[in-house]
């Protein structure tokens, strides 16, 4: 194997843990939100293990949006 092979498989590897990484975050994420009820909670962890790579982008796209309907803590502006 030559070497830009293998900087090549060491990327998709890296890519490939990261995305792993990413999803288990985001199931874990899921599973702790006190905002969504347990039917949500199990669509959205089918929704993340059925289509990971968009399902991880829905989640992070909905969770600010399911923050604020729930009465999350709001940041206040400080300058």
């Amino acid at each position: 194997m030559e070497p830009w092979q293998w900087a090549l498989a060491a990327l998709a590897g890296l890519s490939a843990v990261f995305v792993m990484g990413s999803i288990i975050w985001a199931v874990f994420d899921v599973l702790r939100d006190p905002s969504l009820s347990q039917t949500a909670r199990i669509i959205w962890v089918l929704v993340l293990f059925v289509v990971p790579l968009l399902g991880l982008m829905a989640w992070l796209y909905a969770k600010p949006g399911l923050r604020h309907t729930a009465g999350g803590v709001r940041l206040r502006k400080t300058l």
